[in-house]
Parts: structure tokens; C-alpha cells; sequence
């Protein structure tokens, strides 16, 4: 057996009836409520309905989206939205942690979480954002933004504003715990120049003044929906990379730049030719 199952806490098995507070609060919080069941090629039918049964009595409003083997016997990774847990063949009893390969010095769980952690960029209706070109523009990233998170502003005050050559589509994303972002938000797409207005506001801390009456609440919604439903925003900021994969919070302009450079979609790198 290569892998460890290491957890944060000294007791990493639970039985899942006793830990419905703890999976609700950690996986389900920001889940939606359908479930859909993908098996796994070497996941037999059988295991998949008996653990999906259990888990499904237990805790009801977690969302299964596969059922996958693992490289330990009779333990089983659950994917839930980007979240990931592991279960026995009954689906009674998870664990909670990560499952490191000893031989490889790797962790299996973070390589699929960040497998899960990305999405299709060509689903991105970038016509809808606010779009920023910077230098020649030629890679892009997306960035799901509220105006008054003090994070987002320092990623503009900080971070985007040294990038070079890259075209930025924002998302206005207001959190609720920020009681004027919604407002703040609507005043940005009702200027004249809302990319302006945004940066002027968020990296300068100008003022937006009092021009909210424009007709953009639908834009916003639409907005706030693509961060919800595609890209899953937990939090703000919310970096959308090229080849789709996303990275949450404050992230410095040099290791930001490093991440575009490494993260390029595949049709963007060009084959070495040996010219004769």
C-alpha cells in the first residue's frame, strides 16, 4: 500500500450520521441541492448505489458528482462540487484529510481538487464583463471582484496593475457582508466609462458618486450568475487563469504573472519546428 490517509485531526474516522453537522458545514454550504452520480469504470454499480444510498439518508442535501476507486482498498473518493472526501464500501464512515502517495511525495487529493478546480474558459461570456486590455492584451484572465472587498482592492491597487500584456474580463460579484457592494456594483455599470470608473474607485478609492439609476441590475445578475453556477466563486477576488483554472484571493503580481506564463490553454502553445 503506497498511500496515507493524514488528516489535521488525531480521530479521522467518522460515522457519517455523527458528522452531518461537520459534512453539511464544510461540503454542502455553498452546494447546490441536485444529485447526479457519475460512476467510475472500476467502481462496481452495486457499491455505487449502496454508497450513494447511505450517504444520500444521511445527509441529504450533498451533492454527489462521482464515485471514484482508490488506491486503498475498500476506500472510496467522493466528489461533491470541488470538494473532495473519502468513504468506505457502505458510504457510513468518511474521512476527511488528505491521501498522500508516500512513494511520490505527492497528495492525491490536492491534485484532484485542482483537477476539479477549473473550468471550460470558452463558457466564459467574456461580452459580458468588463473588459481591461493591458499592453498587447494577448493572454486574458477573468476576475470575479466586489467592489468593496478590501482584498479586491488591493489585487487592482497591487497586482493588476503591473501585469503586462494581458486582457482582464471583470465580474462584478458583490457579497452580501459588504452592504454597499451591491450599490457600488450598479454605480460602476451605470458610468460612462465603467472600466474607469472601477479602477478609479477600487485601486484609488475615488469616489463613484451617485449614479445608480441606469437600467443595469439585469447585467449584474448575470453577472453574479456566472460566478455562481460556472465558476463556483466562494469568495472575492476570484482569478479565472487561461486554461480555465481558478485561484482564490490575493495573489502578488510576480507569482500572478508566473501563473498566466504556466497556465497557458493548450492551442496557445506553439510546437518547436526545426527550420532547414
Amino acid at each position: 500500500m503506497t498511500g496515507l490517509l493524514v488528516l489535521d485531526k488525531p480521530v479521522f474516522i467518522w460515522k457519517v450520521k455523527s458528522m452531518k453537522k461537520l459534512v453539511q458545514a464544510s461540503l454542502v454550504a455553498c452546494l447546490s441541492l441536485s444529485c447526479a452520480v457519475a460512476t467510475a469504470a472500476s467502481v462496481s454499480d452495486a457499491t455505487v448505489a449502496t454508497i450513494t444510498k447511505n450517504l444520500k439518508a444521511n445527509l441529504p442535501d450533498l451533492v454527489i458528482d462521482k464515485v471514484e476507486s482508490t488506491p486503498i482498498a475498500g476506500v472510496y473518493e467522493i466528489d461533491s462540487g470541488r470538494k473532495v472526501f473519502y468513504v468506505d464500501s457502505s458510504g457510513n464512515y468518511a474521512l476527511i484529510g488528505n491521501l498522500l502517495d508516500l512513494t511520490t511525495k505527492t497528495s492525491l487529493t490536492e491534485q484532484r481538487s485542482n483537477d476539479l478546480n477549473q473550468i471550460d474558459w470558452k463558457k466564459l461570456p467574456t461580452d459580458l464583463a468588463i473588459t481591461r486590455v493591458k499592453g498587447n492584451g494577448n493572454s486574458k484572465i477573468a476576475i470575479f471582484t466586489d467592489p468593496d472587498c478590501p482584498f479586491c482592492k488591493r489585487l487592482e491597487a497591487e497586482t493588476t496593475s503591473k501585469l503586462k500584456d494581458v486582457t482582464i474580463y471583470y465580474y462584478l460579484f458583490p457579497l452580501a457582508i459588504h452592504p454597499n457592494a451591491a450599490s457600488d456594483s450598479k454605480k460602476i455599470l451605470c458610468a460612462e466609462n465603467p472600466e474607469s470608473a472601477m479602477v478609479a474607485f477600487m485601486a484609488h478609492g475615488q469616489s463613484l458618486g451617485k449614479n445608480n439609476t441606469c437600467d443595469n441590475g439585469k447585467k449584474l445578475a448575470q453577472m453574479q450568475d456566472v460566478g455562481t453556477n460556472l465558476v463556483q466563486v466562494t469568495g472575492t477576488p476570484t482569478i479565472v487563469l487561461p486554461n480555465g483554472k481558478i485561484v482564490s484571493g490575493l495573489v502578488p503580481a510576480d507569482a500572478l504573472s508566473r501563473m498566466i506564463d504556466q497556465n497557458q490553454p493548450e492551442s496557445a502553445v506553439k510546437p518547436v519546428t526545426n527550420n532547414k
